[in-house]
């Protein structure tokens, strides 16, 4: 069972969701999804931002999502929207999600300044953060992407994050963790994720195949 000592993250009145990936309409993942529906807060829209992906793939997500009874929503692309627009759309937005896909780096970087400012607004006043797969990992102190290891935006501190994590990749988070001895490894496996609450909540969803390395001078408390 995970303690809800062992971690610390962003304040806010919403939840923090991250999800390890795989496919949507496993059973596994509609049980997240169903979770995250029931579990908001906030009554306004999903904003998807879909840099990680491609729009077709955000679209068909967002299809799934109203065929589950999802709230209105909309794609928003950080890239080419404008400031003004940029933040009003996720800021007033009840669920924001982050979706899976193999350009994890270009959305990182794409989320520094305006975009990053409106969802910690919206995360503020109740909104749901959901990142699934590589979208994800960027979200601790550290995101492991391919072989390397790059500094995240630490809303889960301490963490270094590995979404998709099967045993095969066991000595590869200790290895990480070993070089940063103060924090931890936490692995997402596809089809299970962590909730994190505004009232120290803990949950973990899907299949439960969440897996953590403490670093040997972590402190738990």
């Amino acid at each position: 069972m995970l303690q809800n000592n062992i971690f610390r993250w962003r304040i806010g009145r919403g939840l923090i969701v991250l999800a390890g990936g795989g496919d949507w309409n496993s059973e596994d993942n509609l049980s997240i999804t169903a979770n995250l529906l029931s579990h908001t807060l906030s009554q306004g829209p999903i904003a998807y931002i879909w840099a990680a992906s491609n729009i077709e793939q955000a679209d068909r997500h967002m299809d799934l999502l109203r065929d589950l009874g999802a709230r209105t929503g909309y794609l928003v692309d950080v890239l080419t929207e404008e400031d003004d627009a940029l933040f009003r759309q996720l800021s007033e937005a009840g669920v924001i999600i982050l979706g899976e896909g193999p350009s994890g780096d270009r959305l990182q970087e794409a989320l520094v300044g305006v975009a990053m400012r409106a969802i910690e607004e919206a995360y503020r006043r109740g909104a749901t953060l959901y990142a699934i797969g590589p979208s994800a990992a960027m979200w601790g102190a550290y995101a492991v992407r391919g072989p390397d290891l790059v500094e995240g935006f630490n809303w889960l501190a301490g963490s270094i994050i590995l979404p998709g994590y099967s045993p095969d990749d066991a000595d590869r988070l200790r290895a990480w963790v070993h070089e940063h001895p103060d924090g931890y490894g936490l692995g997402l496996g596809a089809g299970a994720a962590l909730m994190l609450g505004p009232n120290s909540e803990l949950d973990v969803w899907g299949n439960g195949a969440i897996t953590i390395s403490l670093g040997q001078h972590y402190h738990i408390g």
